[in-house]
């Protein structure tokens, strides 16, 4: 899954932010945007849209997201207010959180899942 192939993805609206491969950050990371992660991260990582953690990147802390794609590592706890999916590369060891829950076969997950349904959804006026 490629960053540039994923259509139906927030990240169309354009790359908030990129940890480049060779890249390590400790810390607290709060984007409006979508961040891409091929690096390493330590600490808290937030984005409004969407946050995809790449095969080979490493994330320990929070991940908290508008949707969320794990190929890499996450030790920590994850958090998506739509979809987060766990690719058949990705390993987790923490609790997950969202209204849709995708783990791949392949994948690794260590931890317990809480699927919020109707979080994505926003209520009408009555």
């Amino acid at each position: 899954m490629g960053m540039f192939t994923n259509t139906g993805s927030k990240m169309r609206e354009g790359i908030g932010s990129v940890i480049g491969e060779k890249t390590r950050i400790k810390g607290e990371f709060i984007t409006e945007g979508s961040v891409h992660v091929d690096g390493e991260f330590e600490g808290v990582l937030k984005a409004r849209c969407e946050v995809v953690v790449s095969a080979g990147a490493k994330v320990t802390g929070e991940v908290e997201g508008g949707s969320v794609i794990i190929s890499g590592q996450v030790d920590g706890n994850i958090r998506a207010k739509e979809t987060l999916e766990i690719a058949r590369t990705g390993k987790v060891n923490g609790d997950l959180s969202g209204a849709r829950i995708v783990i791949e076969e392949g994948s690794t997950y260590h931890g317990r899942v809480n699927v919020e349904a109707g979080a994505a959804v926003q209520q009408q006026p009555a």
